[in-house]
């Protein structure tokens, strides 16, 4: 859970800065609408769950020809005995999450007071005007300017002046925009977005995206209005927008407007609008971009765990540990029932005397299937049995040569690279004899020899560059394996490469 937090957090934070990089150049290409629809991103972020187990082993473990995966752990159980008895002490890790929690609850807690003693306000000096497609609209002293409000009972609420400081094309625009935010439902988006601003109440980055976020919303509104009007209705609305500009606002609620951009908001009034096939194009990519930036920061990815890791490492927590359950204590005896005592268990050396070591081995098989090892209780445990393991992982590298293949035992007749084995060895044999008889078939189309060695030389070395990359690639391998594979490897790739440049064969 913790890391799952964690990469949400941080994943959600990338596309946050993602979406405030792209947001202008999209509004400018293909309107404020589809610009606002981008603020959907990290908002689906945090609710995406991790991975299922299926796809997490498929986004994980790299595809390679690679017949198994080994992994070994080997850990200091003293480590875990001083882990057991710091146990009741609060981590790091447990005061960070309380206090983040308690940061977040504090927010909404907040938010939802301030709300609604607002409404009330708003409510509690309010004179009925009248009820537009489903939405009371109403007028209060507590309204400073035009504005939005209520979710489930919706309502549009107007400053007690507002037919003497607006004219009616003011006022019938003003109205349009405010029962838009209802229709549009940005009151719900408007909820979503302190929720999300909640989860990251400490994060700088965030209250930039929810400012961002508000508006591009009033933008997205504003394009909506001024659909199809003519310009004395642009600028009757930016007369509006100029009048209702005021400095509070409630976050929760769709004003007019406040004065955090109105220059932009007013500026935009005088661009062209964009026609349907740009505004489509401009959807489609931005389901693309959403799609896409879900796949790569979904929890269970490579790039999501490499990422917990990194953080786990600067906090100093293993997050990809999973807790274990506590232990149940013993039931005391039913009334009456005799408990017989049990021998006391041999005393066990102490821990400096006697180093331990606890080992756990986990083997993926051609067929997916995770084999565990671990030692034994006391903890010992075999080492000539782990080296087993670690030898078969070696075997990996196949072994290049080149000699005259029979047929039945070599595959057909037309095969000139030929991939063997030699009880677990891996081998990948050339066919001279073949090839020369491939060329003595083909005298007569003037078929010539070196190349076609060349060629089977160069099929090989692909094989030989490809297994060397799963090698390379294979994070279940310590580093000094790795480094004793990749090192047979590379004396492999140089050998073929000799061959390659040299008419003399083995």
């Amino acid at each position: 859970m913790t890391a799952w937090l964690i990469e949400t957090l941080i994943a959600s934070t990338v596309l946050m800065l993602t979406v405030l990089l792209a947001r202008g150049r999209v509004r400018d290409a293909f309107g404020p609408q589809v610009a606002y629809a981008l603020w959907a991103l990290p908002a689906l972020r945090l609710a995406l769950p991790p991975l299922p187990d299926a796809w997490r082993q498929a986004a994980i473990t790299p595809l390679s020809g690679v017949g198994e995966t080994i992994t070994i752990l080997v850990v200091d159980s003293r480590a875990d005995t001083a882990t057991m008895g710091a146990g009741s002490l609060p981590s790091v890790a447990m005061v960070v999450a309380g206090l983040w929690a308690a940061g977040a609850l504090g927010f909404l807690l907040w938010h939802l007071t301030s709300h609604t003693r607002f409404c009330r306000r708003l409510l509690g000096s309010a004179a009925a005007i009248e009820q537009v497609r489903g939405v009371h609209v109403i007028a209060s002293d507590a309204a400073t300017g035009p504005l939005a409000f209520g979710v489930l009972r919706r309502y549009v609420a107007f400053p007690l002046d507002f037919a003497d400081r607006y004219d009616a094309d003011e006022r019938e625009l003003a109205l349009a925009h405010e029962i838009g935010h209802h229709q549009r439902g940005d009151l719900i988006a408007n909820w979503i977005a302190l929720a999300v601003l909640a989860v990251h109440w400490f994060n700088p980055i965030a209250w930039r995206a929810f400012r961002a976020f508000r508006a591009d919303q009033e933008l997205a509104n504003d394009a909506r209005v001024l659909a199809g009007r003519s310009t004395i209705d642009r600028h009757a609305y930016a007369c509006a927008i100029v009048k209702a500009a005021h400095g509070g606002a409630v976050s929760a609620a769709c004003h007019l407007h406040t004065v955090d951009d109105l220059k932009g908001r007013i500026r935009m009034l005088s661009t062209s609008k964009h026609s349907r096939r740009r505004l489509a194009t401009g959807g489609v990519i931005v389901s693309t971009l959403v799609l896409a930036g879900l796949g790569l920061t979904a929890s269970g990815t490579s790039a999501a765990a490499a990422l917990s890791g990194k953080v786990g490492n600067t906090l100093g927590v293993d997050l990809q540990t999973v807790p274990q359950a506590p232990s149940v204590p013993t039931a005391p005896p039913a009334p009456g029932k005799v408990m017989v005592p049990q021998p006391p268990e041999a005393p066990q050396p102490p821990l400096a005397d006697k180093p331990i070591k606890r080992v756990v081995v986990n083997r993926i098989g051609k067929d997916g299937n995770v084999s565990t090892y671990t030692s034994a209780p006391d903890g010992s445990f075999d080492d000539k049995g782990i080296q087993q393991m670690v030898d078969r992982s070696m075997k990996m590298v196949p072994e290049v040569t080149e000699r005259n293949c029979s047929t039945g035992k070599d595959g057909g007749p037309k095969d000139v690279v030929v991939n063997a084995a030699r009880g677990e060895k891996r081998m990948i044999v050339i066919c001279a004899n073949r090839i020369e008889a491939m060329v003595t078939a083909g005298n007569a189309a003037a078929i010539n020899v070196e190349q076609i060695r060349r060629n089977a030389m160069q099929t090989a070395l692909a094989s030989v560059q490809a297994s060397r990359a799963d090698i390379a690639g294979n994070r279940s391998m310590n580093d000094a394996d790795r480094k004793e594979a990749l090192a047979e490897m590379d004396q492999a790739l140089a050998e073929l490469r000799t061959k390659m440049t040299s008419p003399d064969k083995d």
